[in-house]
């Protein structure tokens, strides 16, 4: 069996446990539960090596390729290569659950809530309620109002699985906050020609 077999073989293992704990839901203690799967599928570090997953060229500093997709664009699963450096605003997934785990590298993300109320249009600020380390063993989980911004740690290369409840494609409209102006941006991933299809 060849290492895309026996990762295509425990993908479909691991998701097969993932619905059964979210039969009834994606409450706070199914997305725990279902991080500890995605962390046991991460911890097979055979099946995500660098030779399917190669870091980017020169001139980028990630890659994502897609590893699973139900046809209905649900329990989509990604694989996050990246260089050290790597840092986004906060933002959410346009009303998706998110699910991060490490194969390799370190990564910090500071989960916010919303303060204000949302009353005016374009404006918006959040805080800090949490830091949460994503490294091999450890990963986080984000309802689908849950609000991140990714730090990533260190020298070393990451290699993460993200799992959400929607695909890119299939993702509402997201919101990105600019601490700095307290303002905010909505937009919605249209353009998806920077996933691979690793399938």
């Amino acid at each position: 069996m060849s290492a895309k077999q026996a990762r295509t073989t425990a993908i479909a293992e691991t998701l097969e446990k993932i619905r059964s704990e979210f039969a009834h839901g994606a409450s706070d203690d199914a997305l725990s539960k279902v991080r500890a799967h995605l962390m046991a599928l991460a911890s097979r570090t055979e099946l995500f090596s660098r030779t399917d997953f190669p870091l980017p060229e020169e001139g980028k500093n990630e890659r994502t390729f897609l590893i699973q997709e139900d046809e209905d664009g649900g329990y989509a699963l990604y694989v996050n290569s990246g260089l050290k450096g790597q840092t986004t605003r906060p933002h959410d997934h346009g009303a998706s659950w998110a699910i991060v785990v490490a194969v390799e590298g370190d990564e910090r993300h500071r989960v916010y809530r919303r303060v204000d109320d949302g009353a005016v249009e374009g404006k918006g600020e959040v805080e800090v309620i949490d830091e949460i380390d994503v490294s091999p063993g450890h990963g986080i989980c984000l309802p689908e109002s849950g609000i991140h911004s990714i730090h990533a740690l260190g020298e070393a290369p990451l290699l993460h699985l993200h799992l959400y409840g929607k695909s890119f494609a299939n993702q509402s409209t997201r919101t990105e906050y600019d601490l700095e102006n307290g303002t905010t941006h909505a937009y919605k991933l249209r353009r998806l020609d920077f996933i691979e299809d690793a399938r």
